[in-house]
């Protein structure tokens, strides 16, 4: 357990080597300016990643099994990225 002063990305640092990025408000004792930037154009790419991925999903995506539902998943990331990779040499 996370003691009440402590700060559970410390504890993640510490056990597995990762860095969260979080971002915070300007008052916060942890506040680095160029650390927050880096962490808003890091959210801006995979929010916009998400929201491509989720335009290709159909409403539904039925599956029976469980690795029924990630092979459709996949086969929509994979559908992705060669949508990109055309865009890219096309134009």
């Amino acid at each position: 357990m996370v003691s009440p002063k402590g700060y559970l990305g410390d504890l993640l640092r510490e056990a597995g080597g990762i860095v969260p990025m979080v971002i915070r408000r300007r008052n916060s004792r942890r506040y680095v300016p160029w650390l927050q930037y880096l962490a808003i154009v890091g959210r801006r790419v995979v929010e916009t990643v998400g929201s491509m991925l989720h335009a290709l999903f159909p409403r539904r995506i039925h599956a029976v099994t469980q690795e029924g539902f990630v092979i459709k998943v996949l086969s929509f990331i994979l559908a992705h990225n060669l949508n990109l990779l055309a865009q890219q040499m096309l134009g």
